[in-house]
């Protein structure tokens, strides 16, 4: 047997180094979100491998790798099933369906560097998906199509405000609001905790003292970031800890540890984090029901919904500022997302057609005169 810088004995504890190889510094745990994005498309491969081509993932042909691109493309119905069931669960399958563009590209890249990985450990001899085209993604405006209306986000917000009053009624309210207020990804507000919050005392614009927060946030690629939270979710957190038996103040040293989306139902001595697939899945549930009783378009809009929609609604919105209100300023925005480019926040600063037609019709009767009119 070749000597192999990569001690490896199998496909699977060499996509487990790779994975390793991704966990941001030292940290200890549970995977990072890119960890968890890496190893399903890790496992999904080495599932096709084996089941369709009935061979090992380090054997794999630039012929192969030619083949699975049109594998998630268009996948047979018995590898699709919904999204988030739990890994052990019979329903569990690879996909949901066919990947768009965006999400094949994705997926290639991200299997070209486990090989390109692999190869420079001397696990496998080449790299078979470094020949294979990446397909075209046109950019769309990010907040054009996956945000809500003002309408549609006051329409939720109201069905949040009288939902019951349970200890997992209040969780979900309490996950919404945050996301919507801070634009935060599902990955950082499942893991954000207690003391991961600052309370901070300015200035405000009429010059009064006002109090509020600042969260810390590990957000893509280690990059860390100090994300603005209102006093009142804060309070409300605080509320929660207390009738918990917990101290109010968020603070605490007896609230070390504790997430800011804990799972307070749960009888344990302290409380378990609600998992991401968790929080997605009933917040999924939440906007269905939601869109009854609302117009065709309207409901539309709220079943194909999920998680991503209050991050796009809190760039697009913060961006635009309601109707008589100043929008908020772009590296504002910026920072509350964790984007590294500018320009990527940029594109939320696109709307629709009759918001932007009805702008400059009041700015055109404003300022231009018209000989007659």
């Amino acid at each position: 047997m070749a000597w192999t810088d990569l001690m490896a004995a199998n496909d699977h504890e060499a996509v487990g180094a790779w994975l390793a190889s991704k966990k941001p510094g030292s940290s200890e745990g549970e995977l990072s979100s890119t960890q968890r994005a890496y190893r399903k498309e890790a496992e999904r491969l080495l599932l096709w491998a084996v089941l369709e081509r009935k061979t090992a993932l380090s054997s794999l042909a630039v012929e192969d790798a030619m083949a699975y691109r049109s594998f998630l493309a268009d996948p047979p119905a018995t590898w699709c099933g919904p999204r988030y069931q739990q890994r052990w669960s019979p329903l569990w399958r690879p996909l949901e369906g066919p990947l768009s563009a965006m999400a094949l590209r994705q997926s290639l890249i991200i299997l070209k560097s486990l090989f390109a990985f692999l190869l420079s450990q001397s696990y496998v001899t080449g790299n078979p998906f470094a020949a294979v085209a990446l397909p075209s993604t046109p950019q769309r405006p990010l907040g054009s199509t996956r945000a809500f209306t003002y309408a549609q986000w006051d329409h939720v917000d109201g069905l949040l405000q009288t939902h019951a009053d349970g200890e997992v009624q209040r969780r979900l309210r309490r996950g919404m609001r945050w996301l919507y207020a801070t634009g935060l990804r599902l990955a950082e507000i499942t893991t954000a905790k207690c003391e991961d919050l600052e309370r901070v005392e300015y200035r405000a614009d009429d010059g009064s003292s006002a109090t509020d927060w600042m969260l810390s946030v590990i957000g893509k690629g280690g990059r860390s970031r100090e994300v603005p939270v209102p006093a009142e979710l804060v309070d409300e957190l605080g509320d929660e800890l207390a009738r918990h038996g917990f101290e109010r103040q968020v603070g605490a040293v007896n609230n070390l540890g504790i997430h800011i989306l804990a799972r307070f139902d749960a009888r344990l001595i302290r409380p378990a984090p609600w998992s991401a697939s968790g929080l997605y899945q009933a917040i999924k549930a939440f906007l269905a029901n939601a869109a009854m009783g609302l117009d065709e378009a309207d409901a539309a809009q709220l079943k194909k919904a999920s998680v991503d929609w209050l991050r796009h609604t809190h760039a697009s919105q913060a961006l635009q500022g309601r109707e008589g209100q100043m929008g908020m300023p772009i590296q504002v925005v910026q920072n509350n997302l964790g984007h590294a480019s500018l320009g990527t926040t940029s594109m939320y600063l696109t709307t629709e057609r009759e918001e932007r037609m009805k702008a400059m019709r009041r700015f055109w009767k404003a300022n231009i005169r018209i000989r007659g009119a």
